[in-house]
Parts: C-alpha cells; structure tokens; sequence
C-alpha cells in the first residue's frame, strides 16, 4: 500500500540523487572514483551507526542481514563505484545522470529475462526510445580518446543498480532502513577498499571543493538520500520508485548548466526529450 507522503518523499529523493552527480564531480578533484566511494561508505556507515546506537533497531536475522549486504554490494558498491570511475574518465554529470536514468527500463527487462515476468508492449517501445535518447547524446562523444571506457562503467553502473533494486525487492524484508543501509555500506566498503588502496593508495587532497562534495555526498546523498530510497522501496512500491528517475536526468542537467556552467544545446535537449519520454512510457507499460 502507497504510504501518503510517498510523492513528497518521491519529489526530494529526485533533488538529492540529482545533486550527487554534480557534488561527486567536485569531490572527484581531491581523490580517485574508488577512494571516494570507501570515503563515502566509511562516513556514511558511521553517522547512521551512531544513530542506531542511540536508538537502537530490532533484532535482525542471518539471512535478512547477508540479503542487505548482497543489495549492498551492488546498490552501493557497484553502482557508486562504477559511476564515480565514468566521471573521472570525462564522463560529464548531466550525461551520467541520463544514462542512470534509464534504470526502470533496464529493471523491467531484467525482471522479464530474470524473473519471467511479462515485458509488455509500452514498455519495450519506453526501452527502445530511453536507449534512442541516451545514444543521440553520447554518439558525438564517442570520437573523443578515451570516452568509451567511461561510458563502459556508466554502462555497468545502470546494470548494478537495476540489479539491486531487483534484488532488494525480492528479498524486501522488515528490516530497519537504517540497519540495512549499514549494513550494505559495511560491505561495499569491504569490497572497494581493496581497489582504492591498490590503485590509488587512499590518496586524497584538500581542496575546498572537493572537500565541499565529499560532505555533501555523505550526508545529503548517501545518508539523507538512501534512507529516503529504503523507505520509498517499503512504502512507495518498487515501480514507483523507479519511475521517479526519469526525473532524474533533466533535474541533473538544469543543476549542472546552473552551478557547472555545463553545456546544454538542442541536440542534447533532444536526447534529454526522448529518454524521459521512454522511460514515462515504460512506466505506464
């Protein structure tokens, strides 16, 4: 059942996922897209751990715990891990946004090849259209040395978290947000660390902006957003949750013109046109 303040939480879920692409670039000036994450995680993980130690959750099982920290991994470590990677290589946070966006139409066909469930016919054209939006855009970039790769990890970006909703939802149970978010950040943290220190020796320089990104990230995106994500998944229905990121790529875009000075011309405005209107008809499909 819908819980009533599921659209109001719907509309400031949209605004906060939208500026995490604008402070990840920012923070991405002070370290690599891995040390990042593992910063992020370990902040994150140890704000909402306070929290709960001061009002403390219920009592967990083995397997809801081992099914938070598998959403974990691919929610947060796969999806944070491979985007951030896209926009150190170039990849620009409009774009990123865009491409992530697609996700309620890459979750649908995942649950059609996956879970056997039925991909109608308005969401099939929604997938083909997002997939015509986001090409249009990218395709000029394709020139450049060294875009592909970026769009490789925001490719792998979109699947891990489509994976992860499909996951989450799967295996939805009672509990506690904040347990659960936790409890995925403890473990991307144990899967990224490895890489961070490998590739990038947990390097990090204080520079205002970036400094800047990284508390923003922490505390409005990955503990103020998530929490909200969790929530909209219990209250809000799996559908209607994903429905919200074709939001998610205009909302970007405006914010990275405003506070980036981005680029925005028609050709992107046409790409931009197209995905969302895919992703609005797979959602009614």
């Amino acid at each position: 059942m819908t819980h009533p303040r599921a659209g109001i939480g719907g509309l400031a879920f949209v605004v906060l996922w939208s500026t995490g692409y604008i402070a990840a670039a920012a923070a991405l000036h002070g370290s690599g897209p891995y040390t990042l994450a593992v910063v992020r995680f370990a902040g994150s993980a140890a704000l909402i751990g306070l929290w709960l130690l001061v009002q403390r959750a219920a009592p967990a099982s083995r397997r809801a715990l081992l099914h938070a920290a598998v959403a974990g991994v691919l929610l947060q470590a796969g999806f944070f891990g491979f985007t951030y990677a896209g926009l150190r290589t170039g990849v620009s946070p409009a774009v990123a946004g865009l491409i992530t966006g697609l996700m309620p139409l890459t979750t649908a066909a995942g649950a059609a090849l996956l879970l056997g469930e039925r991909l109608k016919r308005g969401a099939a054209l929604g997938l083909v259209l997002g997939l015509a939006g986001v090409l249009f855009v990218i395709v000029p970039d394709l020139r450049i040395a060294g875009s592909v790769l970026g769009y490789v990890f925001m490719l792998c970006a979109l699947l891990a978290l489509s994976a992860g909703t499909l996951y989450q939802k799967r295996h939805a149970t009672t509990l506690d947000p904040r347990l659960a978010l936790v409890v995925q950040l403890l473990a991307s943290l144990v899967v990224l660390l490895p890489f961070a220190w490998h590739l990038e020796r947990l390097q990090m320089h204080a520079q205002p902006w970036a400094i800047a990104g990284i508390v923003w990230i922490i505390l409005c995106n990955s503990c103020a957003g998530l929490l909200l994500y969790l929530w909209l998944l219990r209250h809000g229905g799996a559908g209607r949750v994903s429905g919200l990121f074709y939001l998610v790529p205009p909302v970007t875009a405006v914010l990275a013109a405003l506070l980036l000075g981005a680029r925005f011309g028609w050709h992107d405005a046409v790409g931009f046109g197209l995905a969302a209107a895919g992703v609005w008809l797979g959602q009614r499909g």
